[in-house]
């Protein structure tokens, strides 16, 4: 890509931010008039895509809070991809499911069904920093040092849909993991924060930056490193190249120590450097099969998916086969599996078979 692409995306995001366009994808699906080239990328803010297959059609990508969904989200998911998209319903990678084949006009009534389930496409996509990907054990794991979830919705909710992180050169995503054995991601995270035992049942955190260990934080600092970080790529990060525009990269043009130096003076506290020993657990994989849960009387199931492409007719019946057996939730893991998290352990085995029937496959 050219510098002038660069250059045009910075322009068109000055002209007007990509969080702005929402009241014109409403015009626009009220009119029937076609997007601008401008406003087609503005739409990336909210997870809408035009189909290359067809300029006539959209695709919209949905970020899963956490990667969870429940009983009442998969059948809404299944309603959608019914009704409004050909009964396309493909999972994606980083805990996101996306709808292929939708018409502008119907947008805004997607847009709602997902809003009554507590479900959105905000900074799916563009330049901004995205919901940030969790363990998908957390919380049912018996081996985990904390359980994250506060912390993690505590970070989506300071940046997603916040409008100082809307215009960064380009995207920021970022990980947690309150477990040993890791959350077998497909790709490394620009920045994540992975728990680490310390002293007496005490945690610390370890922070990567694009993969290097630079010291530990406590729980409660997190919300404060993760702003810093995002502050600096927005102020420093490179807008005049899109190919260097990436956090990464900012990272390969200063070096881990220029970085380090910069982020320390942007917070109030230290990151620490000491050599508490990293938690080297091996990680499990996809934490296939029946697995005993944290929470008593019940057990969390790992099933492997063949393919990531369903149907409507698919997750209706994975409602249906959980509500059957009593439990109520599932998570997505990063490469498109899915743990159901609240089986209760007398019908564990049972809803397992059920679900290797139905091509969700616990018994790997």
């Amino acid at each position: 890509m050219s510098n002038n692409l660069a250059l045009n995306i910075e322009h068109i995001k000055k002209e007007k931010d990509g969080l702005d366009v929402l009241s014109d994808i409403y015009i626009y699906a009220v009119l029937g008039e076609k997007p601008s080239s401008k406003d087609l990328i503005r739409f990336q803010w909210y997870g809408i895509y035009q189909q290359e297959d067809n300029t006539n059609y959209f695709r919209i990508v949905v970020p899963l809070p956490l990667g969870q969904l429940n009983v009442e989200q998969l059948k809404t998911l299944a309603s959608i991809s019914k009704e409004y998209a050909r009964n396309s319903l493909d999972i994606k990678t980083g805990q996101k499911i996306e709808f292929k084949w939708l018409k502008m006009h119907d947008l805004p009534h997607v847009f709602n069904l997902l809003h009554n389930v507590n479900l959105n496409t905000v900074f799916e996509a563009g330049h901004t920093v995205r919901s940030i990907i969790t363990c998908p054990i957390n919380s049912v794991d018996c081996k985990q040092l904390i359980d994250t979830s506060k912390i993690a919705n505590n970070i989506n909710d300071a940046f997603i849909g916040n409008k100082k992180f809307s215009n960064l050169p380009n995207k920021l995503q970022m990980s947690i993991s309150g477990c040993k054995e890791g959350c077998n991601l497909d790709e490394t995270p620009d920045i994540s924060f992975e728990a680490n035992s310390y002293k007496a049942n005490k945690v610390l955190f370890s922070v990567k930056i694009t993969g290097q260990h630079i010291g530990f934080i406590t729980p409660s600092q997190i919300l404060q490193t993760a702003k810093a970080i995002a502050n600096i790529f927005k102020d420093y990060g490179n807008r005049t190249d899109i190919n260097k525009s990436s956090f990464s990269s900012l990272i390969d043009t200063w070096g881990i120590n220029e970085f380090n130096n910069i982020l320390d003076s942007s917070i109030n506290f230290s990151i620490k450097k000491i050599d508490i020993g990293i938690d080297s657990t091996a990680t499990k994989g996809e934490h296939f099969g029946i697995n005993n849960s944290a929470i008593e009387g019940q057990s969390y199931i790992g099933c492997k998916v063949n393919s990531l492409n369903f149907s409507s007719s698919d997750i209706i019946n994975l409602a249906t086969t959980l509500e059957k057996h009593d439990a109520s939730k599932l998570k997505l893991t990063n490469s498109g599996h899915i743990i159901i998290l609240d089986a209760p352990t007398t019908k564990a085995s049972a809803l397992a078979n059920e679900l290797q029937k139905e091509n969700f496959n616990p018994f790997i």
